[in-house]
């Protein structure tokens, strides 16, 4: 059955998710984004080892002439949070997570913005997700 699941992961049904919510829409350098991450079995029980959480800059970059784009730049903070063990068909965990930023960020810019990636590795998948946060001075 396990390769059945795997199969079916690939294509997307009933993959478990993992989903970022309640996070600070602003804050300042040096102090403490609140977040919570939610992670959603689905129709097959999967083994989550941890949930890694990273607060990333990203900076436009121009690949043709006036078409840019943002991209990764550097990863400021990151935290791991061990589970291991397993999420079973349809189980539901939130997990309130902190994550201090350094005391040298810059505030948003036109050019430059910050995301809060969490994700985690899940055999088959590795769900992802990502949210805006808006470094103020």
């Amino acid at each position: 059955m396990e390769i059945l699941d795997r199969l079916k992961s690939i294509v997307g049904i009933g993959k478990a998710t993992i989903e970022l919510s309640q996070v600070d829409s602003a804050v300042r350098a040096g102090t403490e984004l609140h977040a919570s991450v939610t992670l959603r079995g689905g129709d097959y029980d999967v083994a989550v080892q941890d949930v890694r959480l990273h607060f990333d800059e990203e900076r436009m970059v121009y690949t043709a002439q006036g078409r840019g784009d943002f991209a990764f730049w550097q990863q400021h903070a990151s935290i791991t949070i061990p589970l291991g063990r397993t999420l079973g068909k349809d189980e539901e965990m939130t997990l309130p997570v902190v994550l201090t930023l350094p005391a040298d960020l810059a505030p948003n810019a036109e050019a430059l913005r910050y995301v809060l990636v969490a994700e985690t590795e899940i055999p088959g998948l590795n769900p992802k997700h990502a949210v805006p946060v808006e470094v103020v001075a």
